[in-house]
């Protein structure tokens, strides 16, 4: 999962400054707002597909990392070599088969050279077809990450940094004037109805008068409110209140992944053909290969950013701190209160999300 920055045609902010706990009926389903006042959501802080890129006690950031693009690299050589196999070795050798007993004096090698060379340019072809896909995949996927940058998350100046796609030009917002939501949306596969939700996040523009809006979609509403609850537990109570950073793959997580399968297979937790599964299925993904590509993904997609961020993001001293304001901390007394007294954050701005008002909308 990641997050993607784009237009949401149901959510409009520049019409109506929604805040926490307000919620609008969609064409597809029903938003509940998390902010503006990021209140406590009561959920457990949570970062999905290692989101969390780096943290420290003045930033987070949010974005996308290389956690699974050495899976993705596999995969897709895997494919490749499938094919490659199937063509080229696998179907001459079942043609050679069918020579066996053949009173005509028709050979193993004879049958199979035959099928090879009937195929040999068919397999060629899909073998770089195969081969052209994989490359677009996984340096298309790269490619279009390096056109971002995370979005930062400054606790000591209470701000939001954000870079529009393809831009070097900041947008900064105060924090607690974010906005934020959890929509939940219907829709039909033809076999059946099915439930998705997601987690926005809008940046204005006011110079411009334009909005940005980031919007990864999550599991349920519960991951969604951990999500946020993540981001802002650390924007509100530091950098020990945050979920881990994602670590970055590369060629050390093959070394672990092959140290952990040895010390399963020592401790009688995987047998003889698990390990050896493990080393073909490494072998015929190129063994390092997609862990090498891991690590060009890292390091060609993460932008440096430019001067100016960083010096805004370098720390302050404590007594230049920006403090929460005072309707923030009334309004998140008053929730954390109705938490004590066994409600969650659903039923505190009586809302359900799992049951969503997409008839309502269309009838």
């Amino acid at each position: 999962m990641m997050f993607f920055k784009s237009k949401h045609g149901d959510i409009d902010v520049s019409s109506q400054r929604p805040k926490a706990g307000a919620t609008i009926v969609m064409s597809t389903g029903e938003a509940l707002f998390l902010s503006p006042l990021p209140v406590p959501t009561g959920q457990l802080p949570l970062d999905l597909g290692g989101k969390f890129i780096e943290v420290n006690d003045t930033y987070l950031d949010v974005g996308t990392s290389n956690t699974g693009k050495a899976f993705q690299a596999q995969i897709m050589i895997a494919n490749t070599m499938f094919i490659s196999f199937f063509f080229f070795i696998f179907a001459p050798f079942i043609a050679g088969t069918t020579a066996w007993g053949n009173p005509y004096g028709v050979t193993f090698w004879s049958r199979a050279e035959i099928i090879f060379d009937y195929v040999y340019y068919l397999a060629l072809g899909l073998t770089g077809a195969t081969t052209l896909i994989a490359i677009y995949v996984v340096a298309g996927t790269t490619l279009k990450k390096s056109r971002t940058r995370p979005v930062r998350f400054n606790r000591q100046r209470r701000e939001v940094c954000y870079f529009p796609e393809k831009s070097d030009i900041p947008i900064i917002r105060p924090w607690e004037e974010t906005i934020a939501w959890l929509s939940a949306g219907t829709g039909t596969t033809g076999v059946g109805v099915v439930k998705t939700y997601t987690l926005g996040i809008a940046i204005e523009d006011k110079d411009n008068g334009v909005a940005y809006y980031i919007n990864n979609t999550v599991p349920s509403p519960f991951h969604g409110l951990g999500q946020w609850e993540a981001i802002r537990s650390y924007m509100e109570n530091g950098v020990e209140y945050c979920p881990e950073i994602a670590v970055s793959e590369g060629r050390h997580t093959f070394e672990k992944e092959r140290t952990r399968m040895q010390e399963e297979v020592d401790a009688g937790e995987r047998g003889l053909v698990g390990k050896y599964w493990w080393l073909l299925t490494r072998i015929v993904s190129w063994w390092k290969i997609p862990y090498w590509i891991a690590e060009w993904d890292q390091q060609y997609s993460m932008k440096a950013m430019p001067e100016s961020i960083t010096e805004w993001s370098t720390p302050l001293p404590v007594e230049h701190w920006s403090k929460p304001s005072i309707e923030l901390k009334e309004q998140s007394m008053k929730i954390e209160k109705a938490f004590a007294q066994g409600q969650d954050f659903m039923t505190y701005f009586k809302a359900n999300l799992s049951e969503t008002k997409a008839e309502e909308s269309i009838n």
